[in-house]
């Protein structure tokens, strides 16, 4: 089984404000990644954040809530604190909060890919860009918790030749960085 870990602990720099909480067609944006990680079978599923409106909606979604008091720390803070809360789990996928279009039919090629490859790290891409969310097996979980700041999993997918990539549309890897990104989605500069 998989563990699924969204972290939402974010500080949004470059947008200016909280991302995750931006609307889109009447729901924070973080929503759209709930409702397709809820349509999956996950071992359990656990959102990391520093934010009570995301702790709320966690507990709607009867997800596992972590709050995470070092988020200033980095994304690595959120790593270690979802994987160190999670149960037991063949593997850890990784989810990121400001992904609108994730889709649920690659998450579960995503997985299926996994479990007839459980020693590797699973990762989509459209043609040569890749990106969120990723699966790390277990074999990993001692390089994760080791990483520091604002390191991220991709320093440990550099140290390994054990990966599998998985196409995926362009839309399930697009994300929400800054307003321009926020403006693709058409909606102006609307809060929820």
């Amino acid at each position: 089984m998989i563990t699924a870990i969204i972290m939402a602990s974010g500080l949004s720099s470059r947008m200016g404000e909280n991302k995750l909480l931006l609307n889109y067609n009447n729901k924070p944006i973080i929503e759209y990644v709930f409702k397709a990680v809820k349509k999956s079978n996950f071992n359990e599923v656990i959102v990391v954040s520093q934010y009570n409106e995301i702790e709320k909606l966690s507990k709607e979604y009867k997800f596992k809530y972590i709050h995470n008091e070092n988020a200033n720390t980095g994304q690595s803070e959120s790593i270690k604190l979802g994987t160190l809360n999670s149960k037991k789990s063949d593997g850890y996928m990784f989810f990121v909060g400001d992904q609108p279009f994730i889709d649920i039919k690659h998450i579960e090629t995503m997985i299926k890919t996994f479990n007839e490859n459980k020693e590797y790290i699973i990762i989509p891409r459209y043609k040569n860009k890749s990106g969120n969310p990723v699966i790390f097996p277990y074999n990993k979980i001692n390089e994760l918790l080791n990483l520091k700041n604002d390191e991220k999993g991709k320093k440990v997918i550099t140290k390994t030749s054990k990966i599998k990539y998985v196409d995926v549309s362009e839309n399930m890897l697009f994300d929400i960085d800054t307003k321009e990104d926020y403006k693709k989605l058409g909606v102006g500069n609307e809060k929820s």
